[in-house]
């Protein structure tokens, strides 16, 4: 079983020099928990979580505090649009460069297993130095139900 079989190959990429509303429509409209960053030769540059994403918005001492139930009212960071620093972010400001990747090539329970250790919900695959599709556990679990030849 060979990952370029199971893995998705119709997913949402932006580019490196996406803006941070292009990122959120992309994350809003797919419900994706990441996004790869894909180069204009189709090489991947990075992905960005949607975790990173939202920390964007978030002040920095949010991830000082152990407990965030003392604050009552988390009103104070609502706002109506984006702080100019915000509108000039872009994708490449975001995302993680340092990406494990498979090859379309490698076995379905590599991908399991790096799923597993690397607490990832979905792996970039590749092929021939281009992003050829994402992998994720359900991608896994299909294949694992083909092996017992149903599908």
């Amino acid at each position: 079983m060979k990952i370029g079989d199971y893995m998705q190959r119709d997913f949402r990429k932006v580019s490196p020099h996406t803006p941070l509303p292009g990122i959120a429509r992309a994350f809003y409209e797919t419900g994706q928990p990441a996004l790869p960053v894909v180069r204009a030769d189709g090489s991947l540059a990075g992905i960005i979580a949607i975790e990173d994403f939202i920390l964007v918005f978030l002040p920095q001492y949010i991830d000082l505090v152990r407990s965030v139930d003392f604050i009552r009212d988390f009103g104070f960071l609502e706002r109506t649009s984006y702080t100019i620093e915000e509108r000039l972010l872009v994708a490449e400001d975001l995302m993680r460069e340092e990406v494990f990747v498979l090859e379309e090539t490698e076995s379905v329970m590599k991908a399991a297993a790096a799923l597993h250790k690397h607490r990832l919900q979905r792996i970039p695959v590749v092929g021939g130095g281009k992003l050829t599709g994402m992998i994720s556990l359900n991608d896994v679990c299909r294949a694992i139900y083909d092996m017992e030849g149903r599908s």
